[in-house]
């Protein structure tokens, strides 16, 4: 690779990806701008006081060079913008150009053995899983990964008076079905205080709970109630 191991740029990542060598990056992780239609500014009294971002995406927004770029390098994919415009307007157009000329670029730059993960939330990821099947593979997709962002039941940050509070966002994850990797996953023990609600064990020693299956409006009923690992011992016997 061109770079140093562990490098820092601070600039626009197209001008960056451009200078970086085909083929020499192992794992992209990006959390682009999610075409929010919202301005957004660092609070006063912060380190960053006085940065401000514009996730609200025109025409005007576009390098008009990149409109020829993508349908010379992939016709497909510039069909797909082109037919945003018709379902959701300009403004989604111009966000996925500016996506799209990038993605080309980190398809470029990634191994052969390399994936990709890309952060983004319900206003477009739509239309990203649509980009990245056309840019990386629909057959190189691997996990649409769900992120919840906050707990808790009402209004989240997301919330509108019409609709459902927003509380996940969702990563697309790519990896080119010829590399060969192992996931491997890390277990956290359960601390004491979790423990503490298992009043039983099993016969091989795992914690479990006795809790009656019925429905809580049955209130204390006890002949209507039965152990849920009991209720399914049952049904297996009658063959059900």
């Amino acid at each position: 690779m061109n770079v140093n191991n562990r490098t820092i740029f601070s600039n626009d990542n197209l001008h960056i990806l451009r200078g970086l060598d085909t083929q020499s990056v192992d794992l992209i992780y990006l959390d682009p701008p999610f075409n929010s239609n919202r301005n957004y500014a660092a609070p006063i009294g912060s380190e960053a006081a006085g940065a401000a971002f514009k996730d609200t995406w025109t025409l005007s927004d576009v390098d008009n060079a990149w409109h020829g770029e993508i349908p010379d390098r992939e016709p497909a994919l510039y069909q797909t913008i082109q037919t945003s415009e018709m379902t959701h307007g300009k403004g989604m157009k111009s966000y996925l150009i500016m996506m799209s000329i990038r993605l080309l670029e980190m398809k470029r730059v990634l191994k052969d053995t390399g994936s990709i993960y890309l952060h983004c939330d319900p206003t477009a990821s739509h239309y990203l899983k649509i980009l990245m099947d056309s840019v990386f593979g629909k057959e190189n997709f691997r996990n649409e990964i769900v992120w919840q962002r906050i707990q808790g039941a009402g209004k989240t940050t997301q919330y509108k008076e019409k609709s459902y509070g927003t509380s996940t966002d969702q990563i697309l994850y790519y990896a080119y079905h010829d590399s060969k990797f192992d996931i491997n996953s890390d277990l956290i023990p359960f601390g004491e205080g979790y423990l503490k609600k298992f009043k039983f064990k099993d016969e091989k020693g795992r914690y479990e709970r006795r809790n009656p299956f019925r429905p809580p409006g049955l209130g204390e009923r006890p002949n209507l109630a039965m152990n849920i690992k009991d209720f399914i011992r049952q049904t297996q016997a009658d063959g059900l």
